[in-house]
């Protein structure tokens, strides 16, 4: 399968994934419980219109037309991630869990050469995610997250 093909099967296929969350997600909820899923699939939607108008106003170039696909093995670590996330976040708490794997996925998806700079970077952006998620949890929704034996 060509690149650009498989470009238009994963906007497809996020789609997809968005719709089912969408049904789902049931009509007669409270006004708090169903504003977080809908916020994550709107934002969703939002990232599939950004990838559409990447792919049509910059094409691939025949270089990355042939080059190699990555490594299998990353797909099989983010997904081995995932099953221990789960598993971790009522032992060891959401905070924890949450900044092992992000950080963690984020290393292994990485391509570029890892600096120290892209590092901090990296950190930056996890840490800003995770206190995104407590003010949200905690003081929007008022929403108790697992905690764990350290958190």
């Amino acid at each position: 399968m060509n690149a650009q093909i498989r470009e238009w099967v994963s906007i497809v296929a996020m789609l997809a994934v968005t719709g089912f969350f969408y049904l789902l997600t049931p009509d007669n909820a409270e006004l708090g419980a169903s504003i977080f899923p809908n916020v994550l699939m709107a934002l969703m939607v939002a990232l599939v219109g950004i990838k559409v108008a990447a792919t049509l106003l910059h094409p691939l170039d025949s270089e990355a037309k042939t080059k190699e696909r990555r490594p299998l093995w990353r797909f099989f670590l983010v997904l081995a991630s995932m099953v221990a996330y789960v598993a971790a976040v009522e032992y060891i708490g959401f905070y924890v869990s949450s900044f092992i794997f992000f950080f963690g996925v984020t290393l292994a998806i990485q391509v570029e050469e890892r600096t120290v700079r892209s590092m901090a970077v990296r950190l930056a952006v996890v840490m800003g995610f995770l206190i995104f998620l407590w003010i949200l949890f905690t003081k929007i929704l008022m929403a108790q997250l697992p905690k764990g034996i350290l958190f």
